[in-house]
């Protein structure tokens, strides 16, 4: 597409009435995708793909976690932008602070996990010491 050319914008109204197999377009990350040739090709068969179709289907598409090449292959499919944006462009950025704090979690938890052993021993033998001088 030419960048003189104006892109396409699609309301959910006009995308709502693509929900078939005959017709099936999908809304991913803000842009509006004809996905109906590719019905037959897709790995986790149409019936899927027909589901998320008509609406936004980002959180769909996100939670299987597509490859990149599935990621790209969309460019095939583009046929303009969806006039809601992109409502779940914070969402990537929520999802790795989530991932980072349950690594960070993880890196805590495994640090506590090695002075454990160390502490169990420290309060026997505070026990012990405690016991024999009474």
């Amino acid at each position: 597409m030419a960048e003189t050319e104006k892109k396409k914008v699609y309301s959910l109204e006009e995308c709502s009435k693509h929900r078939s197999e005959e017709d099936c377009w999908l809304i991913i990350h803000g842009k509006v995708y004809d996905v109906t040739r590719f019905l037959d090709e897709h790995p986790g068969g149409y019936d899927i793909v027909v589901a998320a179709s008509g609406k936004d289907g980002t959180e769909d598409f996100e939670e299987i976690g597509h490859s990149t090449t599935a990621q790209e292959m969309l460019n095939d499919y583009y046929i303009g932008e969806f006039e809601g944006g992109d409502a779940h462009a914070s969402t990537g950025a929520a999802k790795t602070s989530q991932k980072q704090s349950h690594a960070d979690a993880e890196q805590g938890g495994g640090l506590f996990r090695a002075l454990l052993p160390l502490l169990i021993v420290l309060i026997a033998v505070v026990l012990y010491y405690l016991k024999n001088n009474n």
